[in-house]
């Protein structure tokens, strides 16, 4: 922080001015004036309230910090049924990966104390029974890698969290149930990890002698005053947690489960309320050595874009600089921003998913509206005219115009994308296009608002992009691309044979195929014994059969999978918990490839032993073809359940 303590006490007092305070203020929060219409407090009630209505989200909780004031608001309700209004003082929501923060915060206690040093190998800390493979020889997996998602391992949530607080088995045994391979050398990539987080708690855990939900609330919780705040399963009962929901039919909502689970310091099970996270913000705006810690940046994937700290997001908007972090679970959608310079923090929460999914982009459009209100803000129009972009950025105009934009040009892939779990199909509808247009570049797929997936981008030069309208930017290097919005994962530029289209093309003519089995195999069995044909031989007639049952498996999956991708609220909420919902591909999966071999038995026997004439010999070797074809798709996105999938995954 290089601001002088005079300027800033003078925009305390400005943002004093702006920020009224709750009813329920925070203990040693002083008394500010009345709210207005034009104050920071109106300008919340009216932005919370319109997001409430128009998506479709029960509940809110916000909490504000400018030096001493502090403004708390609740809104709507905690529980549907019940009609239980949310009280920003003591209704609990789930902090989703906001919990990311408390456990960076644990480990930087105790590396300020010097009992865990960042850059050894995390080893070092753990039992032999917790401790990771030696992937990478000479390149260990280190505490700093682990709170900045560089550890380099895979992604797998499948089943990974549950829907009761009951009978949730121990972290250090759920690490290693569950335990990812090491994909690439720690410190290469940054992709959002949660098993690395869930990692670094463990440590937290083994270093300090005690379990972490307790060394939370005797090194954090207590100390600040959270009483409200708890990382235990159960919770204790002084804590009334809101429910989370998700837009159902015309106008109702359907509660969602899966908040809780072992992994407490990566996400689940942390709970906390407005209130609570008033106290936590004001704690990290003044800073002791743990907090500086935390608000260093340890690792930046493009030198010129915003890094990482341990668990923080940099960020950076209207020439403002300073930390942010989300957190989801099912129903819960939180966000934090911390502006050290201007001694402001900001947290906003709500219990509902929002129509489209929209809730969590609500959280950071309001961040984003009462930042743009704080006096002493350059948007970039005031510096040079354009309307749009971000500053402390160079070397506008150097290239990067439309001859140049086609270097760029490209589908990418999120780096946190499995490679070893079904979450592996993510690549086939959440991979980035990027295409060259004639102001610079197009991007599909790598906006932050579910509703306007499409960005474009002017060039500043050397492979740097500035949203047009907006203040974002993107930096291309050494085939990654790196997003300020979303600076805890890198996108890996794909070859061709990497690319979801062809993929999808081939993996659709295969199912075309099936399908059409499905229903010719019946039709021509029906036709025969209508004109009253010799019947083929048992042997022809089963695996005409194990025809038809292939298009039927296939039409199973198909359905299954669609049910699954639909909606993307559904999907948050089934595929942690594991549910039928989320396996149900993978069940249908299973019976493929046996099915698939009999196929393929019986179009060579069909050759060999002339069962069918031209058409039909190269009908069944198309669905064996296709059969083929799926069964390598199941295999390579590991949507074959149980030992087969094993084996061949």
């Amino acid at each position: 922080m290089n601001g002088s303590r005079p300027a800033l006490f003078g925009l305390a007092l400005a943002l004093a001015a702006l920020l009224p305070l709750a009813a329920a203020p925070v203990a040693g929060a002083t008394e500010g004036p009345t709210a207005g219409p034009a104050d920071l407090g109106g300008l919340v009630d009216r932005t919370v309230a319109e997001q409430l209505r128009r998506d479709r989200i029960p509940g809110a909780a916000v909490a504000v910090v400018s030096g001493e004031q502090v403004l708390l608001r609740g809104y709507g309700v905690a529980d549907t049924g019940a009609g239980t209004p949310v009280d920003p003082e003591r209704t609990g929501f789930y902090l989703g990966s906001l919990a990311k923060l408390f456990t960076a915060q644990a480990a930087a206690q105790l590396v300020a104390d010097g009992r865990i040093d960042p850059a050894a190998d995390v080893n070092r800390y753990l039992p032999p029974a917790d401790r990771i493979p030696d992937s990478y020889p000479g390149r260990p997996v280190t505490t700093d890698h682990l709170l900045t998602h560089t550890s380099g391992f895979d992604s797998d949530l499948v089943g990974v969290n549950s829907a009761t607080p009951d009978g949730i088995p121990s972290l250090a045994q759920s690490l290693a149930d569950h335990r990812p391979a090491r994909v690439r050398p720690p410190g290469t990539l940054a992709a959002y990890d949660n098993y690395g987080a869930a990692l670094a708690g463990l440590a937290v855990e083994r270093v300090a002698g005690r379990p972490y939900a307790e060394q939370l609330r005797s090194a954090v919780l207590e100390p600040l005053g959270m009483a409200r705040t708890s990382f235990e399963q159960p919770h204790p009962a002084a804590i009334a947690p809101a429910r989370g929901y998700r837009p159902d039919g015309a106008d109702g909502w359907t509660e969602e489960h899966g908040q809780y689970g072992p992994w407490t310091p990566s996400g689940p099970g942390g709970i906390t309320t407005a209130a609570d996270m008033a106290r936590w913000l004001r704690d990290q705006l003044a800073p002791g050595p743990a907090a500086r810690l935390m608000q260093t940046t340890h690792y930046r994937q493009d030198p010129r874009l915003p890094g990482l700290g341990w668990a923080y997001e940099g960020w950076t908007r209207d020439g403002f600089t300073g930390w942010f972090k989300d957190g989801d679970l099912p129903g819960f959608h939180g966000n934090l921003l911390l502006l050290p310079e201007q001694h402001l923090g900001v947290y906003v929460v709500y219990n509902g998913d929002g129509t489209d999914g929209t809730a969590g982009w609500d959280g950071k459009q309001l961040i984003r509206a009462i930042v743009d209100a704080l006096p002493g803000g350059h948007p970039p129009a005031d510096r040079d005219g354009s309307g749009s972009g971000s500053g402390d950025v160079g070397g506008r105009g150097n290239g990067d115009g439309n001859g140049d934009g086609g270097r760029y040009a490209g589908t990418y892939l999120a780096a946190r994308v499995s490679r070893g779990s079904m979450m592996r199909t993510e690549e086939l509808f959440g991979a980035v296009t990027v295409t060259a247009e004639a102001a610079g570049l197009r991007t599909e797929g790598l906006a932050l608002d579910p509703r306007n997936p499409v960005q474009h981008w002017r060039p500043l030069g050397d492979g740097q992009y500035l949203e047009s309208g907006g203040q974002a930017r993107i930096a291309f290097r050494d085939g990654v691309l790196s997003a300020s919005d979303n600076p805890s994962t890198g996108y890996r530029r794909l070859t061709w044979r990497q690319q979801p289209g062809p993929r999808l093309a081939v993996l659709g003519a295969a199912l075309a195929v099936l399908l059409a089995a499905l229903v010719a195999v019946p039709a021509t069995a029906l036709v025969r014994r209508l004109r009253r044909r010799p019947a083929h031989p048992l042997p022809a007639r089963a695996a005409r059969a194990a025809a038809a049952l292939a298009g039927l498996l296939a039409a199973g999956f198909l359905v299954s999978l669609l049910a699954l991708v639909a909606d993307g609220n559904a999907m948050m909420e089934a595929v942690p918990l594991g549910t039928p919902l989320a396996l149900a591909p993978t069940w249908w999966g299973a019976a493929v490839p046996p099915v698939a071999l009999a196929v393929a038995a019986g179009a060579v026997a069909g050759w060999l032993r002339h069962w069918w004439r031209w058409p039909g010999r190269l009908a069944m070797t198309a669905v064996a073809l296709a059969g083929a074809v799926l069964t390598g798709f199941l295999a390579d996105y590991h949507l074959i359940a149980g030992p087969l999938g094993a084996l061949l995954g």
